[in-house]
Protein backbone atom coordinates (compact mmCIF):
# COMPACT_ATOMS: atom_id res chain seq x y z
CA UNK A 1 0.00 0.00 0.00
CA UNK A 2 2.47 2.80 0.61
CA UNK A 3 4.76 1.60 -2.58
CA UNK A 4 1.03 2.54 -4.52
CA UNK A 5 1.29 6.37 -2.45
CA UNK A 6 4.32 6.34 -3.00
CA UNK A 7 4.33 6.25 -6.31
CA UNK A 8 1.49 8.44 -6.65
CA UNK A 9 3.25 11.07 -4.89
CA UNK A 10 6.11 10.47 -7.47
CA UNK A 11 3.79 10.91 -10.30
CA UNK A 12 2.46 14.16 -8.32
CA UNK A 13 5.59 15.52 -8.44
CA UNK A 14 6.80 14.98 -11.79
CA UNK A 15 3.46 16.53 -13.27
CA UNK A 16 4.06 19.52 -10.93
CA UNK A 17 7.47 19.70 -12.28
CA UNK A 18 6.98 19.71 -16.12
CA UNK A 19 3.49 21.62 -14.82
CA UNK A 20 5.99 24.22 -13.94
CA UNK A 21 8.44 24.17 -16.19
CA UNK A 22 5.63 25.17 -19.11
CA UNK A 23 4.84 28.13 -17.33
CA UNK A 24 8.30 29.34 -17.40
CA UNK A 25 8.74 28.86 -21.07
CA UNK A 26 5.24 30.52 -21.07
CA UNK A 27 6.04 33.23 -19.20
CA UNK A 28 9.18 33.55 -21.32
CA UNK A 29 7.17 34.02 -24.41
CA UNK A 30 5.00 36.42 -23.09
CA UNK A 31 7.75 38.63 -22.50
CA UNK A 32 9.52 38.48 -25.38
CA UNK A 33 6.38 38.94 -27.46
CA UNK A 34 5.62 42.03 -25.59
CA UNK A 35 9.12 43.17 -25.72
CA UNK A 36 8.68 42.89 -29.38
CA UNK A 37 5.80 44.56 -29.47
CA UNK A 38 7.32 47.68 -28.09
CA UNK A 39 9.21 48.18 -30.86
CA UNK A 40 6.97 46.50 -33.42
CA UNK A 41 4.13 47.46 -32.15
CA UNK A 42 1.77 46.38 -35.45
CA UNK A 43 3.80 43.17 -36.38
CA UNK A 44 0.85 41.19 -36.24
CA UNK A 45 0.08 37.33 -38.04
CA UNK A 46 -3.23 35.86 -38.13
CA UNK A 47 -0.89 32.72 -39.72
CA UNK A 48 -1.02 30.00 -38.33
CA UNK A 49 2.32 29.64 -38.34
CA UNK A 50 3.62 32.98 -38.04
CA UNK A 51 6.92 34.26 -39.21
CA UNK A 52 9.65 35.16 -36.67
CA UNK A 53 8.88 38.60 -37.43
CA UNK A 54 5.63 39.29 -35.59
CA UNK A 55 4.48 39.24 -32.45
CA UNK A 56 3.04 35.99 -32.69
CA UNK A 57 5.88 34.12 -34.21
CA UNK A 58 8.44 35.66 -31.24
CA UNK A 59 6.03 34.21 -28.72
CA UNK A 60 6.29 30.65 -30.31
CA UNK A 61 9.95 30.77 -30.75
CA UNK A 62 10.93 31.94 -27.32
CA UNK A 63 12.00 29.08 -24.79
CA UNK A 64 9.95 25.90 -26.76
CA UNK A 65 6.47 27.58 -26.87
CA UNK A 66 5.82 26.83 -30.61
CA UNK A 67 3.10 24.43 -29.79
CA UNK A 68 1.07 27.67 -28.57
CA UNK A 69 -2.22 27.48 -31.35
CA UNK A 70 -1.86 31.26 -33.08
CA UNK A 71 -5.42 31.90 -32.26
CA UNK A 72 -7.43 34.22 -30.21
CA UNK A 73 -8.32 31.97 -27.45
CA UNK A 74 -4.71 31.54 -26.64
CA UNK A 75 -2.88 34.46 -27.86
CA UNK A 76 -4.32 38.28 -26.61
CA UNK A 77 -2.50 41.40 -27.94
CA UNK A 78 -4.31 44.56 -26.06
CA UNK A 79 -3.35 47.90 -25.92
CA UNK A 80 -3.75 50.50 -23.41
CA UNK A 81 -4.91 54.00 -23.36
CA UNK A 82 -2.54 55.56 -20.33
CA UNK A 83 -3.94 58.65 -18.46
CA UNK A 84 -1.09 59.24 -15.99
CA UNK A 85 -2.63 62.22 -13.97
CA UNK A 86 -5.97 59.59 -13.28
CA UNK A 87 -3.38 57.08 -13.06
CA UNK A 88 -5.75 54.53 -14.95
CA UNK A 89 -5.48 52.57 -17.74
CA UNK A 90 -8.24 51.88 -20.42
CA UNK A 91 -8.33 49.06 -23.15
CA UNK A 92 -8.36 50.84 -26.54
CA UNK A 93 -7.90 48.46 -28.80
CA UNK A 94 -6.78 44.54 -29.90
CA UNK A 95 -5.18 42.39 -32.21
CA UNK A 96 -8.07 39.52 -33.74
CA UNK A 97 -6.48 36.80 -34.91
CA UNK A 98 -9.61 35.71 -36.06
CA UNK A 99 -9.96 38.76 -37.78
CA UNK A 100 -6.84 39.44 -39.19
CA UNK A 101 -7.46 42.89 -37.94
CA UNK A 102 -6.71 45.65 -35.31
CA UNK A 103 -10.24 46.16 -33.49
CA UNK A 104 -10.40 49.51 -32.13
CA UNK A 105 -12.31 50.00 -29.06
CA UNK A 106 -14.94 52.30 -28.74
CA UNK A 107 -14.13 56.10 -29.73
CA UNK A 108 -10.49 55.08 -30.59
CA UNK A 109 -8.92 53.65 -33.76
CA UNK A 110 -5.57 52.03 -34.68
CA UNK A 111 -3.71 55.64 -34.74
CA UNK A 112 -4.89 56.88 -31.90
CA UNK A 113 -4.78 53.65 -29.63
CA UNK A 114 -1.33 52.30 -31.28
CA UNK A 115 1.15 54.98 -29.35
CA UNK A 116 3.92 55.49 -28.20
CA UNK A 117 3.83 55.98 -24.80
CA UNK A 118 0.64 53.67 -24.33
CA UNK A 119 0.64 50.48 -22.88
CA UNK A 120 1.07 46.96 -24.60
CA UNK A 121 0.05 44.00 -23.18
CA UNK A 122 0.28 39.78 -24.39
CA UNK A 123 -1.24 37.03 -22.70
CA UNK A 124 -0.39 33.65 -23.48
CA UNK A 125 -2.68 30.60 -22.88
CA UNK A 126 -2.13 26.97 -23.17
CA UNK A 127 -3.64 23.81 -21.73
CA UNK A 128 -0.78 21.52 -19.72
CA UNK A 129 -2.06 18.20 -20.86
CA UNK A 130 -2.03 16.33 -17.36
CA UNK A 131 -0.08 13.12 -17.40
CA UNK A 132 -1.04 11.10 -14.56
CA UNK A 133 -4.57 9.70 -14.64
CA UNK A 134 -5.15 10.27 -10.77
CA UNK A 135 -4.57 13.77 -11.15
CA UNK A 136 -6.14 13.83 -13.88
CA UNK A 137 -9.22 12.45 -12.17
CA UNK A 138 -9.13 15.03 -9.67
CA UNK A 139 -8.06 18.49 -12.49
CA UNK A 140 -9.22 17.30 -15.95
CA UNK A 141 -7.14 16.24 -18.75
CA UNK A 142 -5.60 19.83 -18.96
CA UNK A 143 -4.83 22.55 -16.42
CA UNK A 144 -4.97 26.24 -17.63
CA UNK A 145 -1.60 27.90 -17.93
CA UNK A 146 -2.49 31.94 -18.34
CA UNK A 147 0.27 34.51 -18.35
CA UNK A 148 0.17 37.83 -19.05
CA UNK A 149 3.42 40.34 -19.61
CA UNK A 150 3.05 44.58 -20.25
CA UNK A 151 5.61 47.18 -21.32
CA UNK A 152 4.92 50.81 -22.78
CA UNK A 153 5.51 51.30 -26.31
CA UNK A 154 8.78 52.81 -27.46
CA UNK A 155 7.86 53.79 -31.12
Amino acid sequence: MSLVILMLLLAAAMDFGLLYSDRLAISNGARVGVRWATKNPTNWSASATPDSTTIEGQIQIAGGTGNIPNDDSHIAINYYDVNVGAQTLTLCGAFSQANDAFQAAAGYTQATCVLKGHVIEVVVNYDYPVLTPSIRSLFGNTVLVKVAAAMVEEV
